[in-house]
């Protein structure tokens, strides 16, 4: 499946637990009372459930992260959608 930036706006689901990994450097975890195991969040996924706010389209943090780390702006597209395709799948983003 594959997705293209559009102006759809991606929200956390409120019921999953954020935990930091021990070395902030390594993401967050992610955990919901009704799954059975957590998911493990890269530091760039982090920053990318960060982003899903409810208030920002998916071109828009697509944009943020692309003004923030230009060096790596051709390959943003493709990991926003990917971490945010995974997101969606475990159930912890949502879409309006």
């Amino acid at each position: 499946m594959t997705m293209k930036l559009d102006a759809r706006v991606p929200h956390r689901v409120a019921s999953y637990k954020v935990t930091a990994h021990e070395d902030p450097q390594q993401g967050l975890v992610l955990s919901h009372p009704a799954r059975r195991r957590p998911l493990s969040v890269n530091a760039a996924g982090a920053v990318i459930w960060n982003l899903c706010d409810g208030q920002r389209t998916l071109e828009e943090i697509a944009r943020i992260l692309m003004d923030a780390y230009p060096e790596s702006a051709a390959d943003i597209e493709g990991n926003v959608c990917e971490t945010l395709l995974a997101l969606t799948h475990y159930g912890a983003i949502e879409w309006t």
